[in-house]
């Protein structure tokens, strides 16, 4: 008998079309056609008794019969199928598979299926090799199907070789899909859909990642504005959930494999190692996440720091983007110096000194911002050049300018109690109607006209410039013998004095609105007063 009987030969392609368009139980065929059916779905639907119907599936038996029909027993069903001796296969009794087309009829209390084609089918993976050697280059839709047909196979019979085979072709049906897909408008679109219904089937690697790298390179490429880029970064963490954490992979030296990366994603995907690959991973989450960091706006120093302190925990190994969004930010703070408050300006030059280590801009932004607080005194304020003249001190140890300050004030209300007072806390003393410094070069250093004992005792004191209170209390441990406090436009100076057998120390502290904390701006030691060669007593 033949083997490949036209009805037969027509009965596989209607079967794999069947499977593909996900209709193989459903049953949905045009009317008039042949049913195709799963074989256990014989027993089960009374709808399909007086129908033909289409049967594919492994061979459990095959008994050949004298004097009357031949009887075929499939793995999947309880139904017997008499097969006329006329289809009666040439090969013998030892047949695997095998697709039936017959009509479906009750005997009493028992189906039967009156078999009218039969084409014996060579065993499910050479089968399967067979099929696949027939396809044109480039079909992947067929190659699919068969993927398919072979995995549902596998599933049944439990036949892992089999399943690998299916995955596989799987997979090579993706690239070509995706390769086809390359003119579409919406191929990056397209290729995304394809990569997650790869990964929800188990289509092995790297095939499914590689297609997501194509399609998530190719939207990175066009993506500018920060929702874009917010809804890309989505999707590479929803794909590749183990690259944020695996900074392992972000030390990986990508070679050569990153230009192959970069000129064809999938292609150099595919083709690297593992290791490789997981980098790639990483590196792919990286650039999204350090281009969402740099599209985002920043509008305040808080945020820059906040921004600049996740990148640099996010991304070690973009160790220019801390510096980039700080830089950032403090450019677009620095745009209104002016209009900051004195906490606002010392974070600012924080920023600068500590996390930029650019001490001359800190300096820089802490002058510019005095000079334009000075600029916007009038004329007859005093009090207000009394303020900025402990800011001057305060934000940068400059004794110059707040002497300069204060003298203006004093020129301006020389009946002032609290120019007078800052003058003396200074350690200035009246002199007529001036100031008179008795420590003309201020800080910690020593007078020259002080005898040579108190030098000794000036020279040999501890810098405390800029400690707080409770630091100084560590630092000179002991307590002071007494304190003077002025206070005048929100500002507070405090004047700590420790006596000693030949000299006095003068500690002076400053706090400004918005501090909560002393720090110390003077530091100096004088003779006691009335001693020998100390100055005379006032």
């Amino acid at each position: 008998m033949n083997r490949r009987s036209p009805i037969a030969a027509a009965a596989a392609p209607l079967l794999l079309i069947a499977i593909a368009a996900g209709s193989w139980a459903q049953g949905r065929q045009p009317a008039g056609a042949p049913v195709v059916v799963e074989p256990a779905d014989l027993a089960r639907r009374p709808d399909l008794v007086g129908r033909e119907v289409i049967v594919d599936d492994r061979v459990a038996y095959y008994v050949s019969r004298g004097g009357s029909d031949d009887e075929l027993q499939l793995k999947r069903t309880p139904i017997t199928f008499r097969v006329p001796r006329r289809l009666r296969p040439a090969a013998g009794p030892r047949i695997a598979a095998a697709v039936v087309r017959g009509v479906l009829e009750r005997e009493g209390n028992r189906l039967v299926c009156l078999v009218n084609g039969l084409e014996v089918k060579s065993a499910d993976a050479e089968r399967l090799r067979a099929a696949v050697a027939q396809l044109g280059p480039r079909d992947y839709s067929m190659r699919r199907a068969w993927a398919r047909w072979a995995e549902r196979r596998a599933v049944e019979f439990k036949d892992n070789a089999l399943m690998r085979q299916a995955r596989a072709l799987d997979a090579e049906s993706l690239r070509l899909e995706g390769d086809a897909r390359r003119i579409e408008v919406n191929a990056p679109q397209e290729w995304m859909a394809m990569a997650r219904e790869a990964r929800r089937r188990k289509v092995p690697e790297p095939e499914p990642s590689a297609l997501a790298h194509r399609a998530l390179h190719a939207r990175l490429a066009g993506a500018a504005d920060p929702g874009a880029l917010r809804a890309l970064a989505r999707d590479v963490a929803e794909f590749f959930p183990e690259a944020e954490r695996d900074q392992a992979a972000a030390r990986t030296k990508l070679g050569h494999w990153e230009r192959e990366y970069l000129d064809a994603p999938a292609e150099g995907y595919r083709d690297a190692p593992a290791p490789i690959r997981k980098a790639l991973d990483r590196r792919l989450w990286a650039e999204v996440q350090s281009r969402l960091m740099d599209a985002q706006s920043i509008p305040d120093l808080p945020t820059a720091v906040e921004q600049s302190a996740k990148a640099a925990k996010l991304l070690p190994e973009r160790p220019e983007l801390p510096g980039r969004l700080l830089e950032k930010g403090v450019g677009a703070v620095r745009r209104d110096l002016a209009g900051l408050r004195r906490d606002e300006v010392k974070a600012l030059a924080d920023v600068y000194r500590t996390r930029l280590h650019r001490e001359d801009e800190a300096r820089a932004v802490l002058h510019d911002w005095l000079e334009a607080r000075k600029t916007r005194l009038s004329r007859t304020d005093a009090e207000g050049r009394v303020a900025l003249a402990g800011l001057y001190e305060d934000l940068l140890q400059d004794r110059v300018t707040a002497i300069d300050l204060l003298r203006k004030a004093w020129e301006i209300d020389p009946t002032s109690r609290e120019t007078a007072e800052a003058f003396r806390i200074r350690n200035f003393r009246r002199s007529k109607d001036q100031w008179v410094d008795d420590n003309p070069q201020g800080g910690g250093s020593a007078p020259a006209d002080l005898p040579a004992p108190a030098q000794r005792v000036a020279a040999s004191s501890p810098s405390l410039i800029g400690l707080t209170s409770e630091e100084l209390r560590e630092k000179l441990i002991t307590k002071p013998d007494s304190k003077n406090y002025i206070a005048t436009r929100g500002q507070l100076i405090e004047q700590r004095i420790y006596l000693d057998t030949d000299s006095v120390r003068y500690v002076n502290l400053l706090r400004t609105p918005g501090e909560p904390r002393f720090r110390v701006i003077a530091d100096y030691t004088l003779p006691r007063r009335g001693r020998k060669g100390g100055p005379p007593v006032r």
